[in-house]
Order: C-alpha cells, then structure tokens, then sequence
C-alpha cells in the first residue's frame, strides 16, 4: 500500500468514527481550503471528481452552483457558469463526473467561488473527506495531528 493509500485509509477510518471526528475533519478541511493556493485547491478538487461517489460528485457540483449564483464577486448564474464551463448546470447538479471537473476548472478563475463551495461542500458532506484528491486529504490530516 502506498503512502497516499494509507492517508486516505486513515482518512476513513478517523472520519467514519462519526460524531466530533466528523466536525474536526470539516472543521479543518475549511481551515486548508481557506489558506489553500486557489489554483492548486482546483488542481485537487478537480482530481478528486475522478475518485469521489455519486452523492458526493451532486454535492460538491450543487456548491458550485449556489457559490456561482449567490456571490458578488461574479456576474451571473450557475447555469451561466456551468455554460461558460462548457456543460450544463443539470449535468453538474446530477453529479456527473466530467461536468463537475469543468466547473471545478472554470472556478479557479474565480477564487472566492472556488473557495466558498469547497469549504461548504466540506462543513455539509464530511464523510465525502476521505475521497478527496492526496494532495488534500494530506493537508487536512496534517492539520488533526495524524
């Protein structure tokens, strides 16, 4: 088993003790996004569309899709985002993988989305922790001392 084996393996196994190990891996997955460079928090959000459950792929799309919405910084909707991304917003909101990578691609032109729906995908789906990309997971787990 590999290095990144083991970090997503820990991952699951502290994450599905459930209950304050599910809120302190949230906790500290918000912490990483936030200080997260927003490029490289694309890189890996986009890695992770590759390894991540249906339920997860809706949740992290959904995110985007409100963040794009309900956020000053840019001027339109999720459809318009989804667009521009070259899907569709029912594609992202259905989870499909593809889909969510290119709207994950496109948000990092826009930081404060990209940033704002990982950290909220992370606080409502900590269970969806453990599938993230290495590089990240690696971060959120130096962050809960394991």
């Amino acid at each position: 088993m590999s290095f990144m084996d083991n970090i997503g393996k820990m991952a699951s196994e502290y994450i599905g003790g459930g209950g304050g190990n599910q809120q302190a891996a949230a906790d500290a997955a918000s912490d990483q996004v936030a200080e997260s460079d927003p490029n490289e928090l694309g890189d890996h959000l986009a890695q992770s569309t590759n390894t991540m459950d249906q339920s997860s792929l809706m949740g992290l799309g959904q995110q985007l899709l409100h963040h794009f919405t309900n956020n000053g910084g840019y001027d339109g909707s999720g459809a318009d985002a989804a667009e521009a991304a070259g899907t569709s917003e029912q594609a992202v909101a259905s989870g499909d993988s593809g889909a969510v990578g290119s709207l994950v691609g496109y948000a990092k032109q826009h930081p404060d989305v990209l940033q704002g729906a990982a950290s909220a995908f992370m606080q409502r789906n900590p269970g969806a922790i453990s599938q993230l990309a290495p590089g990240l997971l690696q971060g959120i787990m130096g962050r809960l001392g394991k």
